[in-house]
């Protein structure tokens, strides 16, 4: 029978933590390692706070700020050169043209939400979502199903490409055609 002097066991209870540890670390390292490659694979940008952000945040502000319906902030975070395209139509290709789209076509908005199914990002300033855009106002009800594309430089949406069934637009807003006409007349 083995003996184990006094000396000595620290020393095993010490391998024994490490041992039932090492899991623990392992899932830690891989985690750091994953994090680490994500970041390296995604394209970051500086901002004029001198923070930095990757598109795929900068996307979700842009967003977030259409959200609030906070035109201003989505129209800083555009860049001069910004293509709006509500496919197969391109809405605008610069800047002002993308900001009087945007208030015309958000100018009744009581509601905007975006819920996500996915999100994420190519890893060259290209962001991908899946989502569900809901839209209230003007009399307006609808929930779009809509995949989106962005394209971010130097810390800017340049590009905005939306793909959506034009059939499920025009059903919902046909179905809105009451409320819309109520709110238009004012009765």
């Amino acid at each position: 029978m083995d003996h184990v002097h006094y000396h000595e066991r620290p020393r095993l209870e010490n391998l024994t933590h490490m041992l039932v540890a090492a899991p623990r670390l392992a899932a830690q390292l891989l985690a750091l390692y994953i994090r680490a490659m994500t970041l390296s694979n995604s394209s970051t940008t500086a901002t004029t706070s001198g923070i930095t952000r990757s598109a795929k945040e900068i996307v979700e502000a842009f967003v977030s700020a259409l959200e609030r319906l906070d035109y201003d902030a989505a129209v800083a975070l555009a860049g001069e050169d910004i293509r709006w395209v509500n496919y197969p139509w391109t809405t605008s290709r610069n800047k002002r043209q993308f900001e009087r789209a945007l208030r015309g076509m958000f100018g009744d908005a009581t509601r905007f939400e975006v819920q996500y199914a996915d999100i994420h990002e190519r890893g060259d300033g290209v962001v991908y979502t899946d989502r569900i855009d809901i839209f209230e106002g003007g009399g307006v009800k609808m929930r779009l199903p809509v995949k989106g594309e962005f394209r971010v430089r130097d810390g800017r949406v340049v590009e905005w490409v939306d793909r959506f069934s034009w059939l499920s637009l025009i059903a919902q807003l046909g179905r809105s055609v009451p409320a819309i006409l109520k709110h238009r007349l004012g009765k």
